[in-house]
């Protein structure tokens, strides 16, 4: 692997993390520059606690659904499969590194409804890297990975600090295109597309190009993020979804890059602490996950609770939770999603998942979301790199060729 000294970029990741930490501060004590305080969210049962057995969790950081279980990494670098009802551990892994830092991002990419289908793409930010898993439909506790992809470094095809996997279907069920999200002074959008192996019926990903710089402006013709954390893809509507987390904004753009609009302003804490009224109705967006209505259900690290956005009028229509460790409330949320009537949010300092009902459509959208998609958890230019990664995408029972320990 090719690592390097981080000091270079050290001071870009400072601009956010104090940031953050001005934030608690203000929201902590006077309140200012976001919405009042919401109620308590109307929970319909908790998930877990702190704790290392299974089904308990040491500040959990990444979860995603895939309708009939829910995946969550913690900082012991463990991979679980939990029981969307109980909470109960039914299996997971380590990582199979983690001295330099813990995942922040998981993807399930569910083709077919089964299990043993399924492939799970971990953002293994700390490594420069994405790994993934195939656990199959007994589970697994084995982290060695079906494949990775990814190293150290600025250039195409690199990852400095990966955050976020989205994976566009084909029309298949296949894997038509990969985005990574990334941030540390290379704060961009890495695009992935397959080249099928015909010897095999294995897969290779291959960079295609990447947008974005770091910053909250950019020059005409590029687009600006700070930490982008969390993508979506828009299935319906052909767009994807962006939590850009330090810049306090929601960023839609076409499938190829493009920017449609931002929702939120591009400030920091220290535009606050400077007395700036620079309003933004999000404060750290961290987590999102799509709703059919054209509606977003977005987890707030810095507001402690989940909005409601409105992606096509840019507006706020709703939040759920208020800051603290009681019923209902909600210390630095990292994620949430939705399967059937339940959401989940990742009440990640109080090591537990909070589940509520699902919000109801705001207006007729039936037929219009998913008929035919595969179940995806989620969700200037660059030109190809970085050799390509393999990875098995054949149905479970084909046969498989063997990998080699990593």
């Amino acid at each position: 692997m090719n690592r390097r000294p981080r000091g270079w970029q050290l001071w870009r990741v400072a601009g956010c993390l104090t940031g953050m930490a001005v934030a608690a501060s203000l929201v902590a004590t006077t309140g200012c520059e976001r919405a009042p305080d919401g109620k308590p969210i109307a929970v319909s049962r908790v998930l877990g606690e702190v704790g290392i057995s299974p089904g308990q969790y040491a500040f959990p950081r990444c979860l995603d659904t895939d309708g009939r279980s829910l995946w969550v990494v913690d900082k012991l670098a463990r991979v679980q499969r939990v029981d969307l009802k109980t909470g109960k551990g039914l299996s997971g892994w380590k990582m199979p590194d983690s001295d330099l830092g813990k995942p922040t991002g998981i993807t399930v990419f569910d083709p077919t409804g089964r299990d043993e289908d399924e492939l799970v793409f971990v953002a293994d930010t700390h490594y420069h890297r994405v790994l993934v898993y195939r656990p199959g439909s007994e589970g697994s506790r084995e982290n060695t990975p079906v494949t990775s992809f990814g190293s150290y470094g600025r250039e195409d095809g690199q990852f400095i600090y990966p955050t976020d996997i989205a994976v566009l279907p084909d029309e298949r069920g296949g894997i038509k295109r990969l985005y990574v999200s990334e941030y540390g002074g290379n704060d961009r959008i890495s695009i992935w597309e397959p080249t099928p192996d015909a010897s095999g019926g294995m897969m290779q990903f291959r960079f295609v190009r990447s947008f974005g710089v770091y910053g909250d402006e950019a020059a005409p013709g590029q687009v600006a993020f700070r930490r982008p954390q969390s993508m979506e893809i828009d299935h319906v509507r052909q767009r994807l979804v962006i939590a850009d987390a330090c810049n306090h904004r929601i960023g839609l753009f076409t499938l190829d890059g493009a920017l449609l609009k931002w929702i939120g302003a591009a400030n920091d804490g220290s535009q606050v602490a400077a007395g700036q009224n620079v309003e933004s109705p999000l404060r750290y967006p961290y987590g999102l996950t799509l709703l059919d209505d054209g509606t977003a259900l977005v987890a707030e690290f810095g507001g402690a609770r989940v909005s409601r956005v409105d992606l096509d009028k840019g507006t706020v229509v709703a939040t759920y939770g208020k800051p603290g460790r009681g019923d209902g409330e909600l210390t630095t949320p990292w994620a949430v999603a939705v399967t059937g009537e339940d959401a989940f949010v990742l009440d990640s300092g109080n090591n537990r998942i909070v589940a509520f009902a699902a919000p109801a459509p705001r207006k007729e959208v039936a037929g219009l979301a998913g008929a035919g998609t595969p179940r995806l958890a989620h969700g200037g230019v660059g030109t190809s790199g970085s050799a390509p990664a393999t990875v098995d995408v054949e149905p479970a029972n084909a046969p498989r060729r063997e990998e080699a320990p990593r």
